[in-house]
Formats: structure tokens, C-alpha cells, sequence
């Protein structure tokens, strides 16, 4: 027992060694983001949401036509009711409460056929948006990518992980940009790295004493 331990202790050193980065490293070493924000940005979840209101909007017009067609008829059985033979009255009232069941029956069926098809219309969006956060991750050595939507994480070192909500939501739109700012060289200028390896100007050579 008292081995078991010690390895988990030994393992969680070392994670924590590894998820904060060395000083003077540029790398970061895990990323984090919003993944609904990004997930929103993605063309095919336009995509997806357009066709789910579509088909929501059939299953509602479905629910309008039934709910129209039993105020019809509850209408109709109160215009009569008074003037129904007994077993018409019976039948009418039957016919109402199969009318009803049938209405909250449909209205439960197309939620959790809306609830399926949202599933089925969002996961190829997810898988993507997992495969390029997996390609992200790989190229910069992140050791994961956290999601930070239910604010799980109400604290993340920023010189160890890095934002990447919106280099995420530009490389959806094609366009790649650098993780680690200290690389990026300035537009027109040398990066930092090289200006601190400019060669310092020698001092001034003093003019040599006269003989004497």
C-alpha cells in the first residue's frame, strides 16, 4: 500500500512539474478555450442549427393542427352537450380524451426526436472541431486542452497554458496563427530573440599616451 502510494505521489510530481514551464521557455504547456464559442464559429454548426430549426418548426406546426383540431372538437361538445343523446356524450368525451393524450404524446415524441436529431446533426461538427484541436495540441506539444465553458478551472497559470479560443476560431476560418507570441517576428523588424543577439558595440578606443 504504502508503494502504491508513493508511485501516485512520484506520478502527481511529476505532472505538476511537467504542466508548469521552465523559466525563459517560450513553450506552453497545455491550452485552454471556450469550445462552445468555437464551436459556434464552425460553418457546419450553422449548418446544423438551420436544419434543426426546420425540422422543429414541422413538429410544431404538427402540434399547432392537433391543438386546433381539439379545440374544434371541445368546441363542438359544449355547443352539444346539453342536446347529446347519452351515449353520443359518452362517445364525444371518449373521443376528446383520446384527442388530448394523443396531443402531449406527440409534443413528448418531438422533443426527444429533435433532442436525437440534434445529436446526430452535432456530433460530425464535434468530432472535427476535436480532430483540430488534437492537430493544434500535437504541433505546439500540448499536454491537453482544457474546456473552459463550465468554468471548472476557476484558475489557469497563464505562463503555462494559453488561450487558444481565438486561434482556434481563426485557423475554422483557414487561417494559422502563432501560439507563441514570443516567436512571432514583428512585421518589418527583427524577432526579439535575434535583436538580443545584435553583437553590443565595442567601447571607444582611448588614444595612446604620448613617449615621453
Amino acid at each position: 500500500m504504502k508503494l502504491v502510494n508513493l508511485i501516485l505521489s512520484s506520478c502527481l510530481a511529476v505532472a505538476v512539474w511537467l504542466a508548469f514551464p521552465v523559466e525563459g521557455a517560450a513553450q506552453y504547456q497545455f491550452g485552454f478555450l471556450s469550445y462552445q464559442k468555437a464551436l459556434q464559429n464552425m460553418p457546419e454548426y450553422a449548418k446544423a442549427q438551420a436544419s434543426l430549426r426546420a425540422l422543429k418548426e414541422k413538429y410544431d406546426n404538427e402540434a399547432k393542427y392537433n391543438e386546433e383540431k381539439f379545440q374544434r372538437m371541445f368546441a363542438d361538445f359544449l355547443a352539444g352537450q346539453k342536446s347529446f343523446p347519452q351515449e353520443i356524450l359518452l362517445k364525444r368525451q371518449r373521443e376528446l380524451q383520446v384527442a388530448m393524450e394523443q396531443g402531449i404524446s406527440f409534443r413528448k415524441d418531438a422533443e426527444r426526436q429533435l433532442g436525437n436529431a440534434e445529436q446526430e446533426m452535432i456530433k460530425p461538427v464535434v468530432e472535427k472541431l476535436d480532430s483540430l484541436l488534437g492537430q493544434i495540441g500535437r504541433e505546439n506539444g500540448f499536454i491537453f486542452i482544457i474546456n473552459t465553458d463550465n468554468r471548472d478551472f476557476p484558475f489557469i497559470h497563464l505562463q503555462a497554458g494559453k488561450d487558444l479560443t481565438e486561434i482556434v476560431i481563426a485557423r475554422i476560418n483557414g487561417q494559422v496563427l502563432p501560439v507563441n507570441e514570443e516567436n512571432k517576428t514583428p512585421e518589418g523588424g527583427a524577432s526579439a530573440t535575434q535583436k538580443e543577439e545584435k553583437a553590443v558595440p565595442a567601447p571607444e578606443q582611448q588614444p595612446a599616451e604620448p613617449a615621453k
